[in-house]
């Protein structure tokens, strides 16, 4: 379903995938797991569209579990932030398998691919990247933080590969000027992402009971 103008959310079988329209191509952010390629595709499908460029936020398997076969049907290139293209390759080890694909474009913090701008946020995983989009004011994040109840939280510290610099990415996010914040989980925060981000933030500051 189309989320904000020209962004489409597709629910795949355990996390969310974008669909970003932009003037120089079509971007998917992630391809969900193994299971997900045919929801993709019949997506495309029946809205008639195509896919140039796959971003990927992070090489978890619900994330890029369905990356080599999305990859194979349309052709986009595989573009990720150069801390994660090893792990996307096989040539570094994940928790959970998945089949290893080549990366066609090697991204680092604030670079532009296809008008939107890459934001490292390293923490969840070494490489782990946001998708900030100024024109639309939004940004697509992963895992950094997760949606429930209308709120935005943290990633239990167990699922980070270093927690506490997950945290200080999360505050690097505040330095964009966005309004809405699509999390890989629960749903997308329209109009007051960033309020509900810097909530957030503000509750790492204060001291536990």
């Amino acid at each position: 379903m189309e989320v904000l103008r020209g962004v489409h959310l597709i629910r795949g079988e355990v996390s969310n995938i974008y669909l970003i329209e932009t003037g120089s191509g079509n971007i998917l952010v992630d391809t969900g797991t193994p299971n997900d390629p045919e929801k993709i595709l019949s997506y495309l499908r029946t809205y008639g569209l195509k896919i140039e460029l796959i971003f990927v936020t992070h090489a978890h398997w619900d994330h890029v579990g369905g990356l080599k076969a999305v990859k194979e049907f349309t052709g986009a290139r595989v573009a990720t932030h150069v801390d994660e293209a090893p792990y996307i390759r096989g040539e570094k080890a994940t928790r959970r398998r998945f089949e290893p694909v080549d990366v066609d474009v090697v991204l680092r913090d604030g670079d532009s691919v296809l008008g939107l701008t890459v934001i490292h946020t390293p923490g969840h995983t070494p490489g782990s990247s946001c998708l900030f989009d100024s024109e639309r004011r939004m940004v697509a994040v992963g895992d950094l933080v997760y949606e429930e109840g209308g709120e935005v939280h943290e990633m239990l510290h167990q699922y980070s590969r270093d927690p506490y610099m997950n945290r200080e990415s999360i505050a690097k996010l505040l330095l964009y000027d966005f309004d809405h914040l699509l999390p890989s989980h629960g749903n997308p925060v329209l109009r007051n992402g960033r309020e509900k981000l810097k909530l957030l933030v503000e509750s790492f500051r204060q001291p536990k009971s």
